[in-house]
C-alpha cells in the first residue's frame, strides 16, 4: 500500500506492508475512540516528479498499472493513480490518501519519489 500524507507546505508518501482494507478500518476506529470525525472518498492523487531518471521507469508503470502519466514542463512529470481520500471532513485539503498497485509497482514509486526528494533537498549547516 502507497500512503501519502498531504498536509499544507509539504507532501510524505510511504511504502506500507498493509491492505488498504486494514487500513482503512484502523483509521475510522482510532477516530471514533478519539471523537474526530473521519471521511474517506475514492480519488486520484498527484505527484509531481523530475523526468531524470524516473522516466524510463515510469513509463513503465504507466503500461502495467492504473497510473497516468501528464508532462508538466521540460523537467517534470504528473504521476496520477486512484485511491481512497481520507480526511477530517470533505472540504478538507490536508489528508491522506491511499492506494493498492503491485508490490513492485508501489515499491518503484516509492523508491523514485525518494530519488527525486533527494535532488530537491536542502541541506543546511
Amino acid at each position: 500500500m502507497l500512503k501519502i500524507t498531504y498536509l499544507e507546505d509539504e507532501i510524505c508518501l510511504e511504502h506500507l506492508d498493509q491492505s488498504i482494507a486494514i487500513w482503512e478500518a484502523e483509521r475510522i476506529l482510532v477516530n471514533l475512540r478519539a471523537a474526530v470525525s473521519v471521511y474517506l472518498e475514492p480519488s486520484v492523487a498527484s505527484l509531481v516528479m523530475p523526468i531524470e531518471p524516473c522516466l524510463r521507469d515510469l513509463i513503465g508503470l504507466a503500461e502495467k498499472e492504473l497510473i497516468d502519466l501528464f508532462p508538466c514542463d521540460e523537467e517534470y512529470i504528473e504521476v496520477s493513480f486512484m485511491g481512497t481520500w481520507v480526511a477530517e471532513n470533505k472540504h478538507s485539503q490536508i489528508g491522506i490518501f491511499v492506494c493498492e498497485l503491485s508490490p513492485d509497482s508501489e515499491f518503484c514509486l516509492y523508491r523514485l519519489w525518494q530519488e527525486s526528494r533527494l535532488g530537491t533537498s536542502i541541506v543546511r549547516e
